[in-house]
């Protein structure tokens, strides 16, 4: 019982903490109109990124969920605050400090199997796998199944095999095993020593496994394939892309979000409440004026970025190579 109560204090009170954050954050970038300022409002978004952790940490909760929802409505509203320019910004600026950590972290990792000393035990590294595949197919196929009477894309046995295939073990576990305060130090060796060759386990076989399995089943892009005959190979960069930047830079004004919330009939319980009125009090919904200035503000840094990019060595344009160009 005083563990469940931990778990609960820990999961509820990081998140709640982090949703409220998320959610000041989204009402001062409305409220405060910095998009004429846009290093300023850069700023602002990384200090209300980071918020969150930190004062979850200070606390004793956890930093780790606190920023994970946090992340979750800042994505939602507030990032729907800032102007294009800043929208591109933050985006190609996380997405570039994400993969500078991951590297890193998985650097430190590749490192520290020759760096210090371990402790191995075959039978306990045996069992950790055993019971982390057995912990994830509790977890995932009994709330997949639930999950199915509440949408209308069911999840179908063979996603929810991928699912469980795929759970890979990384930075976050190989973290924790260094900050636990075990004694004697072979009780840390071997936890750590365990973890490492989790994460090794993991990330090779079950990583490396995953996508030929999902050719092996034929779902999803197989079978999309199939009906359009086409052989499309985008890589997973590029789908990442596509997919940002169509969710995340729209423009529409107030009276298109409003056409286009009365033509969504279909939508119900939370969706519906978040569309009509969530949506509405935590985003600034753009003026025909808005949108002029956010297109006039990226044309200009184009043209600047062109002007200097064309600039010759001397100086001066190459007049023959931009008429061609043009």
């Amino acid at each position: 019982m005083q563990a469940l109560g931990y778990f609960l204090k820990m999961f509820f009170g990081s998140a709640a903490l982090g949703t409220l954050t998320g959610l000041i954050s989204a009402i001062s970038l409305k409220h405060f109109d910095l998009r004429k300022t846009p290093s300023l409002e850069f700023g602002m978004m990384i200090i209300f990124a980071y918020l969150p952790y930190g004062l979850a940490e200070g606390i004793k909760l956890s930093g780790i969920m606190a920023i994970l929802f946090s992340g979750i409505v800042m994505s939602h509203y507030t990032h729907h605050n800032l102007s294009p320019v800043t929208q591109i910004l933050m985006q190609q600026t996380l997405r570039t400090v994400a993969f500078m950590c991951e590297t890193c972290v998985f650097a430190f990792l590749g490192l520290s199997i020759f760096s210090f000393p371990h402790k191995f035990e075959l039978s306990f590294v045996i069992w950790c796998i055993v019971l982390i595949l057995v912990g994830r197919a509790v977890n995932i196929f009994p709330l997949s199944f639930m999950l199915n009477f509440f949408r209308d894309h069911k999840i179908t046995p063979k996603m929810m095999f991928i699912m469980w295939f795929s759970g890979l073990r990384g930075a976050i576990p190989y973290a924790l095993s260094l900050h636990l305060g075990l004694e004697p130090i072979e009780k840390r060796q071997l936890i750590s020593t365990t973890t490492i060759v989790i994460v090794l386990f993991t990330i090779l076989l079950l990583g490396g496994g995953t996508m030929p399995l999902i050719r092996i089943m034929d779902i999803e892009e197989n079978q999309s394939r199939r009906k359009n005959k086409k052989d499309i190979n985008l890589s997973k960069t590029q789908k990442m892309g596509n997919t940002i930047e169509s969710e995340h830079l729209s423009e529409l004004t107030e009276e298109e979000y409003e056409a286009q919330i009365f033509q969504r009939q279909d939508l119900k319980g939370f969706l519906w409440l978040d569309a009509k009125y969530l949506n509405p009090f935590f985003t600034r919904r753009l003026t025909q004026e808005d949108l002029l200035h956010g297109r006039i503000q990226m044309k200009t840094l184009t043209n600047k970025w062109y002007e200097e990019v064309r600039q010759g060595p001397s100086g001066s344009e190459d007049e023959d190579d931009e008429a061609e160009l043009l």
